[in-house]
């Protein structure tokens, strides 16, 4: 079980309300369900993956996917659960109830503050009738992250100073709710790859490709749980000031040294310049 601080815990549970108004934007952490098939496909949607270019300026990228109840029974969509703190959903009202042959909309929106270059992430409705999983991507412009570089250098200056820094405050919609009741894989991707598989990784983030030949599950199990200090690498574990258990990162340990190592995904990051203030680990 993720063990995670009162304070955070508190930080998770509150839903963010649009200052416009409207339904609550899920931002608040959901458990994390693996896309089960629907009843007979009972929702059908106008696609299940999206993509938008940015303009320079832009930091939001809004996506509306168009869903109908195409079966004979009524469908109650009961939330959207997404890959990573900076994505939300929202649904016309919490549930929604769909009568058959009713349609609407599902809103997905991306925040791509900081960041450049392609952005995928993953939304999950889950509904009555099983849940069904959407993609959307978008692609920010280089020019877009010179402007916003400077929160980039500002966040990198945080974690040198503390590297259990990342667990709180605003960083923890990407590097603590992602992660929760994920093991494996998929946490490994969460907890880890959105640094070390990030297409614009830190410079002094290392590609583990170059690590395999010399690892072990102890070697991966010290880095994990202690992590390094002088460097960036936090530590997970919770008995460290970390937010993983054991059982998690052991699910992490197992991955690395059987799936990761025997077929590494290709790597798409290419590191990014790092300020010079910011302290590199080896």
């Amino acid at each position: 079980m993720l063990l995670l601080g009162s304070a955070l815990l508190a930080f998770a549970a509150d839903p963010t309300v649009p200052p416009t108004g409207g339904p609550p934007l899920n931002t608040a952490p959901r458990p994390v369900v693996s896309p089960q098939p629907g009843r007979t496909n009972a929702l059908k949607f106008d696609t299940t993956s999206k993509h938008v270019d940015l303009k320079e300026g832009e930091q939001t990228a809004a996506f509306v996917f168009a869903v109908t109840n195409i079966s004979a029974e009524p469908i109650t969509v009961s939330n959207i659960s997404t890959s990573c703190g900076c994505t939300a959903g929202r649904l016309p009202s919490y549930p929604w109830k769909l009568d058959p042959g009713q349609g609407g909309h599902v809103n997905i929106t991306m925040d791509l503050k900081g960041k450049f270059g392609l952005v995928t992430k993953t939304a999950t409705v889950l509904t009555s009738s099983g849940s069904y999983p959407l993609t959307v991507s978008a692609k920010a412009p280089m020019m877009s992250a010179a402007n916003t570089m400077g929160d980039r250098n500002r966040n990198l200056a945080i974690a040198a100073a503390d590297r259990q820094a990342i667990f709180r405050n605003e960083c923890a919609s990407c590097h603590v709710q992602p992660a929760i009741g994920k093991v494996g894989k998929d946490l490994y991707q969460t907890a880890c790859g959105i640094c070390h598989e990030a297409e614009h990784r830190a410079q002094m983030v290392p590609d583990l490709r170059t690590k395999l030949k010399n690892s072990d599950k102890n070697y991966w199990t010290k880095w994990i749980s202690e992590g390094r200090p002088g460097s960036l690498m936090p530590a997970f574990a919770a008995q460290h000031g970390g937010i993983l258990g054991v059982g998690q990162i052991e699910t992490i340990v197992e991955y690395l040294e059987t799936d990761y190592k025997k077929n590494p995904p290709p790597s798409n990051s290419k590191p990014a310049a790092t300020p010079a203030s910011a302290t590199t680990g080896g």
